[in-house]
């Protein structure tokens, strides 16, 4: 019966998997309690009514290093226990064969060995993955801050190409002036979205709280000429991006800050629409319940439901190349607004990231 329980709590996570939102109190709950209750509580019962028995001994063992790979080692710690201690009044309030006391001394020592290792494990484990992503950090802070200075390089050697191009008589309107004008165009679009790049990659390695001091109230729709303005966008990638007629509204935010959630955003939707080879994006604002909201939404790839649960995750990504910093980067931004940031997609269909911000005054 207790296998039965046990395949019977399986059943209804991998079903609730399917429907339920990861991130939700309601699937986090039931992955906890499914976890606690095959592991560490059916292998501890079990261990008691075949009275410490080396076979089941060495199940416990097993069952409490697969719990030390699956869960952080706070939840490890607290999991283990609260099992065991529903496993001893189970067995203490149920039916249940003689235990002879001497056979469970001899095997506590050898738990508690196994416990403190598995403790061990995870802590060494955590830690590595600490100290790699900080050296990750740092890496990506100084090559973005080394990049800085070619960039700046290339952008007045451009100027001065310029300048030469005029200086030698090109006159205006001729065939050579076109051409000296499209180089530098193309040329300077390609730097400033390298330099866009940079500028993002600086503000999203520091995992440092922002300073709210600074914040006042930001219109959004200046915060979207900004990024029109600024993001280097090619003239194919133009014509595939439709704004809604839409009333503005204020936030209390950094526009700097709003601004680069947006490129990112944006940049993502390109990507999407690269990659599916269709597709245009839709940005509009919303209002609903008092709240504000602007949508980014794109027709391209989509993304898969067990993906959409990781991508706010620092130093997660599901495109080749990625670093995982600019959605935990938005995300961030929109916390320190109040605010929250929402993913709606469907894998071949759409994405859509509604930025959610409190009711500021009027624009």
């Amino acid at each position: 019966m207790l296998r039965a329980l046990c395949v019977g709590v399986l059943v209804l996570w991998l079903v609730a998997d399917r429907l339920l939102d990861d991130r939700s109190r309601a699937f986090q709950t039931l992955s906890y309690l499914t976890l606690t209750i095959c592991l560490p509580f059916f292998f501890c019962y079990m261990f008691l009514q075949n009275n410490a028995s080396g076979i089941w001994l060495g199940s416990l063992i097993c069952g409490m290093l697969y719990l030390a790979v699956a869960v952080e080692i706070s939840n490890f710690f607290v999991m283990f226990l609260l099992g065991c201690i529903a496993a001893v009044g189970s067995y203490l309030l149920l039916p249940h064969n003689t235990l002879e006391l001497y056979a469970l001394y001899e095997t506590i020592p050898v738990i508690l060995f196994a416990f403190g290792g598995g403790l061990i494990l995870k802590f060494a484990e955590e830690w590595t993955i600490h100290h790699n992503q900080k050296r990750a950090v740092a890496l990506a802070g100084s090559i973005a801050h080394e990049l800085r200075t070619p960039l700046l390089g290339i952008r007045l050697e451009l100027e001065n190409f310029s300048r030469l191009c005029k200086e030698a008589g090109f006159a205006d309107g001729t065939s050579n002036s076109k051409h000296c004008d499209e180089i530098s165009s193309r040329v300077n679009r390609h730097v400033l979205k390298a330099s866009h790049m940079v500028e993002c990659l600086l503000l999203n390695v520091r995992d440092e709280a922002f300073d709210s001091r600074g914040f006042t109230h930001q219109s959004m729709k200046a915060v979207l000429e900004d990024v029109f303005a600024r993001y280097p966008m090619t003239e194919r990638e133009k014509k595939i991006i439709r704004v809604r007629e839409h009333e503005d509204f204020t936030f209390w935010g950094d526009g700097l800050l709003m601004s680069h959630v947006v490129m990112n955003l944006l940049k993502n939707a390109f990507e999407a629409i690269a990659a599916a080879e269709k597709g245009h994006i839709e940005i509009y604002f919303s209002r609903i319940e008092g709240k504000n909201a602007m949508c980014v939404r794109d027709t391209g790839r989509g993304i898969a439901a067990e993906t959409r649960a990781k991508i706010f995750d620092r130093f997660y990504s599901n495109t080749q190349g990625g670093a995982g910093l600019g959605l935990a980067f938005c995300k961030r931004v929109i916390d320190s607004f109040g605010g929250a940031l929402e993913c709606n997609s469907e894998a071949g269909e759409y994405t859509e990231f509604r930025i959610w911000l409190p009711a500021g005054e009027a624009a």
